[in-house]
């Protein structure tokens, strides 16, 4: 587990400790329903401020990736809580609602949980089981945004609803501060286009085989991104100006970036159908921590397709002074596919630090472990492995390393499945 996850979790249990000497004088069921309705209360309001994707916070889970993945986790986690809490239900031994908000805070309260239910349903399954059907990205974004106003529903609930300790008690307290941050962090998402992107002009698009290369300058200011970095990205025009998560492949001292998308999905395949010189980008960014001065001073870099991105935007600033030893393998399906040959057989001949191979799955066969050691003289048991592909070709690799007694000191990549 990392930092941010340990941290997160302590606080959500934190808050179902609070509840036992809160609600000890009533019965058993009473106390585990507010214990599992607090420590839920508490893990909506720390997603709704990781959904502010604070830098810091980042650096705690060692990249925006793993709080999106700790996110996931979350939202199961609140399903369940607030299910127990919905059907456990509580008795507050003859206290009733006496007044209008009480009565309010009951039916919101019903009302936020039938919502909560649905959307975290929506938000958590992204095929339909047993069909073909996937939730379209679109819809499951314009929907998770609706659990923001569901947990402002929840904390008029918990706030309003007759319950058995005053407001003094210290869960009151913890449940009130919780409740302002959920709150406050909701409305700063809503604000975050306007706060913290930057407007961008497309300069050049270039259309490949494996993917479609546009090129970008800064207009009010630029993006704060290192190479290796990923940013959210949209197209200021009808059809594309949903924002998604792309690898920066390029950044210049300018602010000029560049991006290589593959057509893989709707949004991808319009995209390099409708963007054109002159349309306006919003991007924003840099998230990520996938960066090779963090790492040993040998290292191999696999590419599997379009994960060459992250390896393109840091091979391109190499200046062969950085103390480290780089190895890098770029497997492609077929060579029509692959994109910035140029840079990288530029670099490795310009450069005694970096070597660079393409494999050709077409013509060299299927890239496995053995063809990893066997086509550089670093003993991958002695370097990193830095990793940017499908996941299936990486635990492959690590699999048949470790077969061959070769694992590798340790092992870098990003997830970048954020729903």
């Amino acid at each position: 587990m990392t930092a941010g996850s340990i941290v997160a979790t302590l606080l959500i249990v934190f808050a179902g400790l609070l509840a036992v000497p809160a609600v000890s004088h009533t019965n058993a069921g009473t106390t585990f329903s507010l214990m599992a309705s607090s420590m839920a209360f508490v893990a909506m309001a720390i997603a709704q401020f990781m959904a502010t994707r604070p830098p810091f916070v980042e650096k705690l889970f060692g990249g925006l990736d793993r709080i999106y993945q700790f996110h996931r986790k979350i939202g199961i986690a609140v399903l369940c809580l607030i299910l127990f809490h919905y059907f456990v239900a509580p008795d507050f031994q003859g206290l009733s609602l006496t007044g209008d908000l009480n009565k309010i805070a009951k039916v919101v309260g019903e009302w936020a949980f039938y919502g909560f239910v649905f959307l975290l349903i929506f938000s958590l399954v992204k095929i339909i089981p047993k069909t073909r059907f996937q939730i379209p990205y679109q819809y499951w974004r314009i929907t998770h945004r609706f659990i923001g106003l569901l947990f402002v529903l929840v904390a008029f609930h918990q706030m309003f609803i007759k319950r058995p300790y005053d407001g003094t008690a210290l869960l009151a307290t913890y449940l009130n501060i919780f409740a302002l941050i959920g709150i406050i962090s909701y409305a700063y998402t809503q604000l975050l286009p306007w706060l913290r992107t930057r407007r961008y002009e497309v300069v050049h698009v270039e259309k490949h085989d494996g993917a479609t290369i546009i090129s970008a300058r800064p207009i009010n200011g630029k993006l704060r991104a290192m190479p290796g970095q990923f940013g959210f990205f949209r197209v200021n025009k009808s059809g594309l100006r949903e924002p998604h998560p792309f690898t920066i492949a390029g950044i210049d001292e300018d602010g000029s970036v560049r991006f290589a998308i593959k057509p893989l999905g709707d949004y991808t395949k319009a995209l390099r159908e409708g963007v054109a010189v002159g349309d306006a980008l919003t991007l924003e960014g840099g998230y990520g921590h996938f960066n090779h001065k963090r790492g040993g001073k040998k290292q191999i870099w696999l590419a599997g397709g379009i994960g060459v991105t992250p390896f393109l935007a840091m091979a391109s600033r190499l200046k062969g002074d950085e103390g480290q030893d780089i190895h890098m393998i770029y497997c492609v399906r077929d060579g029509a596919e692959a994109i910035g040959l140029d840079t990288f057989r530029a670099q490795a001949e310009k450069l005694g630090n970096f070597s660079f191979v393409l494999h050709n799955s077409a013509t060299d066969g299927r890239f496995d472990a053995s063809k990893l050691v066997s086509g550089t003289s670093m003993n991958p048991a002695e370097a990193d492995l830095w990793f940017c592909g499908p996941p299936p070709l990486r635990l492959a690799i690590e699999k048949g390393l470790r077969e061959l007694g070769k694992p590798p000191r340790r092992v870098e990549f990003e997830r970048f499945e954020f729903r």
